[in-house]
């Protein structure tokens, strides 16, 4: 729907499938990364145009890599960054929550968190990306994936999460080298207020950056539309706001 099909090779890891234009003065492409001794798909999207550009790891919610996932990674893209966007379930998707939360506790996380290490390779080996302006994005389980990508890569400069599991543990925040921003929901009952609050705290004595930690009148999975009873069309706008805000000023010097 979004693509069409071009024999590309792309960068010493992947065969561009799929490419086109999507949103204004993108392309899109499907690509193969290599993780481990499996192969997998990743969803990239980029500016028109030589760069070199920044870029962002998105990370895809439980449902898997689904069309609002790939709608975010074209807003990076539009937005000025090359971004990638891995599918960590290895082409499973769900549309009932059992299933996404079968296919959630089935992901090894070990596995997921090298997949994406894979997607930073990938962006490092591409001459339109600048290759110290690196930042992730993930929302539901993808946000707690995307603040592991950035304790576990420290080519990761800047990381929004977005109502992902948080880490209260000062220790375990040392190695992280990335800016933060966290976007949560106050009445989430999942990823609960007073937890995001000690997320905080942590980031604070472990001397790490953070732009905000911000709780939202919402609830867990407040940015999605579409069939979704949890979202919250004012909030989850200010949200995107503030996350274009924030990879601007970290990655784009704005």
């Amino acid at each position: 729907m979004y693509c069409r099909v071009v024999g590309l090779l792309l960068a010493g890891t992947a065969l561009g499938v799929l490419a086109g234009p999507a949103f204004a003065e993108v392309k899109t492409m499907e690509v193969k990364l290599k993780s481990g001794d499996e192969e997998f798909v990743a969803f990239v999207a980029e500016p028109e145009g030589k760069g070199p550009f920044p870029a962002v790891v998105v990370i895809q919610e439980f449902w898997g890599l689904v069309d609002w996932i790939k709608d975010n990674t074209k807003h990076m893209a539009e937005k000025g960054y090359v971004a990638i966007a891995p599918d960590l379930y290895h082409g499973k998707s769900a549309t009932e929550p059992a299933k996404a939360r079968e296919l959630m506790m089935g992901l090894p996380p070990d596995r997921a968190v090298r997949d994406l290490k894979a997607a930073v390779d990938f962006l490092t080996k591409k001459d339109n990306v600048a290759k110290d302006k690196i930042g992730t994005i993930g929302w539901c389980m993808g946000g707690g994936y995307a603040l592991q990508l950035a304790i576990n890569d420290d080519r990761i400069k800047a990381c929004a999460m977005c109502y992902g599991r948080v880490v209260t543990d000062a220790d375990k925040l040392k190695p992280l080298s990335a800016v933060v921003l966290g976007v949560f929901g106050e009445e989430d009952t999942g990823i609960k207020a007073e937890d995001v609050k000690k997320f905080e705290e942590a980031l604070k004595t472990a001397g790490k950056k953070t732009e905000e930690i911000k709780l939202y009148k919402a609830g867990h999975g407040f940015m999605r539309p579409g069939n979704n009873p949890a979202y919250r069309e004012t909030e989850a706008k200010a949200a995107w706001d503030a996350i274009d805000r924030f990879f601007a000023k970290t990655l784009q010097g704005k």
